[in-house]
């Protein structure tokens, strides 16, 4: 398994702030979620045309792979106008993940309505995800839909897969979102093996409500337990670090957090 982070730990740095930090920690790739305060990066002049070859070859030349450009894409809106906007935004993303030479693009379910049934709005999903899914292969891309909203558990995201059944749309599974549900990680495993591209990764405790960040081994989430886990069913990608600094401003910065993460995983991983 390698090691890679996403940018939304380090929202203030520049690209080239990203290349360098990710070649001094050590990490194998990076996530792209917003670059120097542009959460879209469509808006950001480093993936304008005239920029994104340069912005490419800046990554191939440090050895790092951009595994994956995340959208805020969301697919369970039940207005028409909402979802042509979600399906535009995926497809501009899947476009530059293209350009960029990344596999994936990640996408969100959303939340389904109240007074729709689970069941409804799995085969809504699917329906979307199909037809995204469709945009992707021809781009050579695959989407990706997150653990997130009304879509946490590892057992409703296998029943979404399997409804849409498309080469090019799997699963980006991030632990701990999954892990608050009380789904067991043995379980969300054997759920999510099937269509399992990708990781995200991260430690937290539960303050109300709401999971407050922790650095990795310092929280309640098991991590080295998935580790093990992802070892069993046979997992040889990506394991990416949320450091949600951009969510939780008041969180330590990354040049602490990313190292901390890299020396704690490669301990795991032993």
């Amino acid at each position: 398994m390698k090691l890679a982070f996403s940018t939304l730990g380090c929202p203030d740095w520049t690209v080239e702030e990203v290349v360098e930090a990710a070649c001094r920690y050590g990490f194998d790739g990076i996530e792209l979620r917003g670059i120097k305060g542009e959460l879209d990066i469509r808006r950001s002049p480093d993936f304008f045309p005239e920029r994104i070859k340069k912005t490419r070859a800046l990554f191939e030349d440090s050895a790092l792979e951009i595994i994956s450009v995340d959208s805020s894409a969301s697919f369970s809106w039940q207005e028409p106008e909402k979802i042509k906007n979600s399906m535009n935004e995926a497809q501009d993303y899947i476009l530059l993940a293209n350009q960029l030479g990344a596999p994936f693009v990640r996408v969100f379910g959303g939340y389904i309505p109240e007074e729709a049934p689970l069941s409804q709005g799995i085969q809504q999903l699917a329906d979307n995800l199909s037809r995204l899914g469709d945009y992707a292969y021809e781009n050579n891309v695959i989407v990706l839909l997150e653990t997130h909203d009304s879509f946490l558990s590892g057992n409703t995201v296998s029943k979404v897969m399997k409804k849409t059944h498309h080469k090019a749309v799997g699963v980006v599974w991030d632990v701990s979102n999954c892990f608050w549900t009380g789904e067991p990680i043995k379980d969300t495993a054997e759920f999510l093996a099937p269509y399992l591209k990708h990781i995200h990764i991260k430690d937290s405790i539960k303050e109300g409500k709401e999971a407050k960040l922790t650095f990795i081994g310092q929280g309640d989430v098991p991590v080295y337990e998935v580790i093990q886990v992802l070892s069993s069913i046979g997992y040889t990608g990506y394991l990416s670090y949320e450091w949600e600094k951009v969510w939780q401003p008041d969180l330590p910065e990354a040049d602490e957090a990313f190292p901390q993460f890299v020396k704690k995983m490669k301990e795991y991983l032993k």
